[in-house]
This record gives structure tokens, C-alpha cells and sequence, in this order.
């Protein structure tokens, strides 16, 4: 076999392992207060983890939010709560952060569900 031939196998190889190993994002809805929330990139699950983009999940559950970007942080302030959400620990997707919503939302005081019928994730 030749060396060409060898190294055009071993990343079709890889290529096969690469996309096993790292399953797509599931695409979900985002539900605040029976409302369905748009947004740009969607809400999704990756790895058992359902992320949103970081203002605009904070923005429809009333909240505002104070980036640094020295620090890389974001702070999500409700009127008697505050949250610090540091971009590493979110991910990123189309140059947005996308934070994990469970962990923004009940920092807030907020409900959070999985609806699995209409594969949304609900606050309340």
C-alpha cells in the first residue's frame, strides 16, 4: 500500500471516529412563561446540557446583563438577584456565548423543566 493511500485511510479513519464520538447538538425550544423565546443560534443540548445564547435567555426571563470583557464575564442582575456566568463556562456557537439555562435560571429564582412532547426546555 502506498504512503498516499495509507494517510487517505487513516483520516477517513478518523474522520469515522471524529463523528461518533462527538454527536450533533440537538436543537430545542426555549419556553419562558408559557412563551416561546426566538433566538439566534438556537437553544440546544449538547451533552445532556441545555445552552442558550447568554442575553437573550437572560433578557426573557427579565433579566439584564453587564458584560466584562477584560474578565470574560457576564453578570445577570433580576431586580433582588445577581449571577456571575464566566464565558468559560458556557460554549460557544456562531461568535455567541450559550450558557447552561438550568444553571442561570435557578441562580434567578426561576423553575426549570424539560418538556419533552415539544422538546423545550420550560421556565417559569
Amino acid at each position: 500500500m502506498s504512503r498516499v493511500s495509507r494517510v487517505l485511510l487513516l483520516t477517513v479513519a478518523l474522520l469515522a471516529v471524529a463523528a461518533t464520538a462527538w454527536p450533533a447538538d440537538q436543537l430545542v425550544s426555549l419556553i419562558v412563561g408559557g412563551k416561546r423565546v426566538a433566538m439566534q443560534p438556537a437553544a440546544r443540548v449538547r451533552n445532556g446540557v441545555t445552552f442558550a445564547p447568554l442575553r437573550a435567555s437572560a433578557e426573557a426571563v427579565g433579566a439584564h446583563v453587564d458584560w466584562n470583557a477584560q474578565a470574560q464575564r457576564a453578570t445577570i442582575c433580576t431586580k433582588d438577584r445577581c449571577v456571575p456566568i464566566k464565558a468559560s463556562q458556557g460554549i460557544m456557537v456562531s461568535n455567541s456565548i450559550l450558557i447552561p439555562v438550568r444553571l442561570m435560571s435557578e441562580a434567578l429564582g426561576r423553575k426549570v423543566a424539560w418538556d419533552a412532547a415539544a422538546q423545550a426546555v420550560r421556565i417559569e
